[in-house]
């Protein structure tokens, strides 16, 4: 909502309850110049019993969503400095998320490198702003990382399975994170439309862009002998 500074001193008090359901922009001479928006005490969504997404589009500092991150349960993702609340996934998103556990547990099991399944946050600290992440799966390959019971390394495999609510973050702000903080393998699932988009990095550019339909197999670049038969992992 825009209203104008004027119409703001008029009616404050009419504003102060409106701003509970949306932000309200402030102008002057037609231009904005102030956000007027609901304050929120991360206590409260812990007291209260507030839902998730209490804080979903919402900015914050990395010090402030970290002060959230200890006194909530919920999920939530921090990226590029806005918190986004993770809903929970349906049915066929967590079959195919086992479906493709099973395969890279098999291939890991005696092997340096384990694969891991969300929720586990990744903090990436080398990034720009400093992102917390929770990957669908990942594999990591530097355990060193792990300190104090949190991960502050950088997967070498990442596999995300879109939804409405995370396809634009999965396909566009994710995977410049990824690229640009040194992962090697991204992977995104498509069950509606049972494609599988795979992107190789290599010196932090895209070395290989490619889509594969449920007829094709996906192979590794980085893990020899690792493969998904897209039959298999989009499967009933």
């Amino acid at each position: 909502m825009d209203i104008n500074s004027t119409e703001l001193k008029t009616n404050f008090g009419k504003y102060l309850d409106l701003v509970q359901e949306e932000d309200i922009i402030v102008t002057r001479n037609g231009k904005p110049v102030a956000k007027l928006m609901r304050y929120y005490r991360y206590e409260d969504v812990i007291r209260e019993g507030a839902p998730d997404y209490t804080y979903h589009n919402k900015e914050m500092t990395f010090e402030e969503y970290m002060d959230l991150y200890e006194h909530s349960d919920a999920r939530f993702e921090y990226l590029d400095g806005i918190v986004y609340a993770l809903s929970s996934p349906n049915h066929t998103h967590q079959h195919i998320l086992m479906n493709i556990f099973g395969v890279l547990y098999t291939y890991f099991k005696d092997k340096k490198c384990k694969p891991y399944v969300a929720p586990y946050d990744i903090f990436f600290e080398k990034s720009k702003t400093k992102d917390v992440i929770q990957p669908d799966l990942f594999v990591m390959c530097d355990e060193e990382n792990v300190r104090e019971e949190r991960y502050y390394g950088v997967p070498a495999f990442i596999v995300e399975i879109l939804s409405s609510s995370t396809r634009n973050n999965d396909l566009v702000r994710k995977l410049n994170l990824y690229l640009t903080s040194g992962v090697k393998e991204y992977v995104v699932i498509d069950p509606k439309n049972k494609k599988l988009h795979h992107w190789g990095f290599e010196h932090f550019e895209i070395e290989q862009m490619n889509t594969l339909t449920q007829e094709e197999v996906f192979i590794s670049n980085i893990f020899e002998g690792l493969s998904l038969n897209l039959s298999d992992i989009f499967s009933k």
